[in-house]
């Protein structure tokens, strides 16, 4: 017989209604802008009191932060069958279009990540650095691609291609690069291109793997 255990309840619930708020936080900046968000609109659009919003923010800022890590923490989730490629060259590209399918499928947060909809919000030095920490995964997969690349190397390799897909994919959530066959082989060839420009070693036939 199950034993009910009333603690743990209680932190699910909790748990349950913070990533109801951090939904619905981003989805009203997506929508309106950071100014649009108050947490009187935000208790109302999850039908709670704004007491809850303070318990488990503090406030305001506290839930932009939160809502600033929890949309990049999203980038650290990535399938079991993507870390099990053996190939880096195809484990790499695979992790960069698990990038590009969480910005499609979760644009709010997206949004959040980088600005576009949350101009006036500045994250803290430590919130930085937990974000740009999300793309460990990838540097990591890129000097296993080029055995013998420096860590000051991937560095900037990764910022490089962090940029590049940035833009392509900033450019396809606005709907300015054609339809999804165009957006798939943008982000694709000019990833490889700039692993190419690097010398990392990089064929482009592997764009042609199936997704």
């Amino acid at each position: 017989m199950a034993v009910f255990d009333a603690r743990q309840q209680r932190a699910e619930m909790r748990q349950d209604l913070r990533a109801a708020l951090l939904s619905a936080a981003a989805r009203i900046i997506s929508e309106d802008g950071l100014g649009a968000l108050t947490l009187r609109r935000l208790a109302e659009r999850v039908n709670v009191s704004t007491k809850a919003v303070y318990t488990l923010f503090g406030g305001k800022e506290g839930l932009l932060e939160a809502l600033y890590l929890d949309a990049f923490d999203g980038l650290e989730v990535f399938a079991p069958e993507i870390t099990a490629i053996a190939s880096p060259q195809e484990r790499l590209l695979a992790l960069a279009r698990s990038y590009r399918t969480y910005a499609l499928d979760w644009p709010d947060r997206y949004a959040v990540m980088f600005g576009d909809a949350a101009t006036g919000f500045s994250p803290s030095a430590e919130s930085r650095r937990h974000a740009w920490n999300t793309t460990r995964p990838m540097r990591h997969t890129l000097m296993e691609c080029k055995p013998g690349m420096s860590a000051e190397e991937a560095d900037f390799v990764m910022r490089a291609m962090w940029a590049t897909m940035h833009g392509v994919v900033s450019l396809e959530l606005r709907q300015l690069i054609g339809g999804r066959e165009m957006a798939d082989r943008l982000f694709d060839e000019t990833l490889i291109a700039v692993l190419n420009h690097f010398a990392v070693p990089f064929p482009a036939d592997l764009v042609k793997v199936p997704r």
